[in-house]
């Protein structure tokens, strides 16, 4: 059988990320990986404010289609509450999405190659 010339290694740390390890310098990915996840926790401290937003347009939503489609004051808060929380599931959801990305981008940014 013949090997193939890509070599991968799943870093501690990395968050699922894995890259191409041939002729890449360890110390100097770990440093880069710690620099690129902090450029990438301020972007998902603004989508968590985003996603407390979606939480609160979830509960007006979902108050007032309660209202509408249950005429009573506690389906009203029963629409609210499914609103909030899917809402800021979503936020939640996204704001670790595009965390991911961030890094991946910063990561094939500095001359990495990211496979996945």
């Amino acid at each position: 059988m013949t090997t193939g010339c890509v070599t991968q290694e799943q870093v501690p740390g990395a968050g699922g990320i894995v890259i191409d390890t041939y002729g890449v310098n360890m110390r100097q990915y770990q440093l880069d990986l710690a620099d690129c996840r902090a450029t990438a926790s301020y972007a998902r401290a603004d989508a968590g404010r985003r996603g407390v937003t979606r939480a609160a347009g979830g509960a007006l939503l979902g108050g007032a289609l309660g209202a509408i489609v249950g005429d009573s004051s506690s389906a009203a808060a029963a629409g609210a509450g499914a609103g909030a929380l899917l809402g800021g599931v979503s936020g939640v959801g996204s704001s670790y999405s595009e965390e991911r990305y961030i890094v991946r981008n910063c990561l094939r940014g500095r001359g990495y190659r990211v496979l996945n």
